[in-house]
């Protein structure tokens, strides 16, 4: 389980502590709602999220979807198929690769977790107007968003190639 306030001191100098430190704040929550819903940690119900929207990804692709190392998510997919929440089936232009899906209990899991998921929001969010918290969304989407890092990095090393 994740620890909260590990960063404190550090604060508010250093973006990555930051959000590291926010993160951490909504693990811990979200760690504790699983357990109380027969999860494991908030990574059950990350693969759950994922795998809701129906889309036919590899284990790989969904490893990549939701930053969780292949070896850690073949872990949580082998929980969660005991558990009948997910099903693994072939790939039929691929003989050793796996597809994950949801099952109707998982989509249970996943439908309590996610007003669990909702109250944790809440209470981390206690005090931050809406106008706010649309801002904070919106900028942490662009930051997470891998293709705007990746133009950003591009951009920065043409610039620097040219000076």
């Amino acid at each position: 389980m994740a620890q909260s306030d590990c960063f404190a001191p550090l604060w508010p100098a250093d973006l990555t502590l930051l959000l590291h430190a926010a993160a951490d704040r909504m693990v811990v929550e979200l760690d504790r709602a699983a357990v109380e819903l027969g999860l494991n940690d908030v990574r059950d119900w990350m693969v759950l999220a994922a795998l809701d929207d129906e889309v036919a990804r590899t284990q790989l692709e969904l490893s990549r979807m939701i930053c969780i190392d292949k070896t850690t998510l073949i872990t949580v997919l082998d929980r969660l198929e005991k558990q009948e929440l997910v099903v693994r089936a072939g790939d039929p232009t691929a003989r050793r690769v796996r597809i994950p899906r949801i099952t109707a209990a998982g989509r249970r899991a996943h439908a309590k977790f996610a007003t669990a998921r909702d109250a944790a929001e809440k209470r981390a969010l206690d005090g931050v107007d809406t106008d706010q918290r649309a801002v904070l969304f919106d900028l942490l989407a662009r930051i997470a968003d891998r293709n705007t890092a990746d133009q950003t990095v591009e951009s920065a090393a043409r610039g620097r190639a040219t000076v």
